[in-house]
Formats: C-alpha cells, structure tokens, sequence
C-alpha cells in the first residue's frame, strides 16, 4: 500500500525523472558555453613576392592540399601587394602551390597548421634548382613501357608461372 502510493505522487515521479535526465545529459558543451559548436578553422596569410624577393607579385591564387583528407583550399588573387588570406582550414599537415601569372609553382615541403589560429607565410617565387632537369627526366620514357623493359616483364613472369605450376613429383615405384 505504501508503494503504491509512493509512485502516486507526481511531483516524486517527475522530480526522479528530473534527476535521471540530468545525470545522463553531458552538460560539458552547455558549461562552455558552446552548446556543440563546431570550431571555424584557422587560416594561412601571408605575401607573394617575386624572385628578387622585395617586388609583390598581384593576381597570385595560393593553393593548399591537406595531406590526410586530399581535401584542396584556394585564396582569392593576392591583392596589389602581394596579400594573400586562406580561411576555414583544419588542423593538419598541408603542401601548398601558387599559381601567378609568370606560372605555376610547386613548393616540395609540408605545412603543418594547427586549428583555430592564424599562420604567417610569405614566399617568393623563384625556380628550384634543378626544374629543368626535373622536367626532362619526367620526359623520358618510362623503362616498363619501352620494349625491352615490356619483354622483361613477360619473361619473369611466365618463369615464375613455370616454377609454380609445374611440380615435379618424384619417380618412385610405391607412390
């Protein structure tokens, strides 16, 4: 009789249905003050000079690829000087490129940028070393695609077949 009527009250059921819910509700986000926000990222400035290094370079779109996700972000053309800004990046390790009027440019290094903060990059725009014959080895064909190199292939390949399929069993009278 007394149970029954304990569970009658409702201000007993609501006030245990109360304390329930709050006990499994994470109150974290809402203690922060973030009720589940989702950060906005960092982002990457900097300026576009030329080889000399003092002259801006203008109409300079930067690129960058972030080297885990393959995931591509681009600025808006540097401004006369030079001024370049990438917004909304995540955390990571990214290559970056510049594509200008005098060409395209390929830096062979990673960033590495942390979330919710702004980095400082400025770079001039010189030819590395060594593109010229970068670009003619790249030229040169392949060994696997000239004749000798599609020859050598098929040889290894049909000797390991050979060895793999055909077993030699021994010569015996009892087997």
């Amino acid at each position: 009789m007394l149970i029954h009527s304990f569970f009658r009250s409702r201000f007993l059921t609501s006030s245990v249905l109360g304390a329930f819910i709050l006990l499994v509700t994470p109150v974290a986000p809402f203690a922060q003050g973030r009720a589940l926000a989702q950060p906005a990222g960092g982002s990457l400035v900097g300026f576009i000079y030329d080889k000399d290094m003092t002259t801006p370079v203008p109409n300079a779109v930067v690129k960058l690829r972030n080297l885990n996700k393959a995931k591509d972000y681009e600025s808006d053309p540097s401004d006369a000087s030079g001024l370049y800004k990438i917004s909304g990046l995540e955390e990571g390790r990214y290559i970056m490129g510049v594509t200008s009027p005098m060409g395209d440019y390929n830096f062979y290094y990673s960033l590495a940028l942390k979330g919710n903060e702004m980095a400082k990059l400025s770079v001039a725009l010189t030819p590395s070393p060594g593109s010229e014959e970068r670009q003619a080895v790249s030229e040169t064909k392949s060994f696997f695609k000239s004749p000798m190199g599609i020859v050598t292939v098929v040889l290894v390949a049909g000797a390991v077949l050979y060895g793999v399929l055909s077993k030699k069993e021994e010569a015996s009278p009892i087997r």
